[in-house]
């Protein structure tokens, strides 16, 4: 217990004051164990006074390691994908979250329209499009550029209703 709040084990500072803490500190106030921290077995309630402290929040930076969702990139860093790491079937459309069409002209100009979900990321994008005969970049704005982050997906890339054009590498 603080002077202005209190923390439960290593969980977040909650201010005294606080309304959805009430219930809590009445709990503790009349000798009973907090509803929340009740278990499966016996609970025994510690408190530490330091009341005539504030509480001081320390930073822990993240000490552990990140792992993709995803293999690795398709794309190189200016762009280029290799179609050969790119899925067999491209995800399916699910047509209970936000969709967009995309307009795509192929590399042996065709044109393609893409129905694809806005969350869905670009290495998506380019497994519905697919590879033809190799190594290709996907390029799209105003001026044209290479689209090199692949994790992005279609929304943050701007590209909803957007014009891609598929180049041979």
């Amino acid at each position: 217990m603080y002077r202005d709040g209190f923390q439960v084990d290593d969980g977040p500072y909650r201010r005294l004051d606080d309304p959805a803490n009430a219930e809590f500190l009445r709990s503790l106030a009349t000798g009973r164990t907090p509803r929340e921290l009740l278990g499966d077995g016996d609970v025994t309630v510690g408190l530490i006074d330091k009341r005539k402290e504030e509480f001081v929040e320390t930073f822990s930076s993240f000490s552990g390691q990140g792992n993709s969702l995803r293999g690795s990139s398709a794309a190189s860093p200016d762009g280029l994908i290799d179609p050969a790491s790119l899925p067999e079937t491209p995800p399916a459309v699910d047509d209970s979250q936000p969709t967009t069409s995309i307009q795509v002209r192929l590399v042996n100009g065709q044109r393609r329209v893409v129905r694809i979900n806005t969350l869905s990321t670009v290495a998506d994008l380019a497994a519905h499009i697919g590879g033809g005969d190799g190594p290709f970049r996907l390029i799209s704005g105003f001026p044209p550029k290479p689209i090199t982050d692949l994790s992005q997906s279609i929304e943050d890339a701007g590209l909803k209703g957007a014009q891609v054009t598929q180049k041979g590498a």
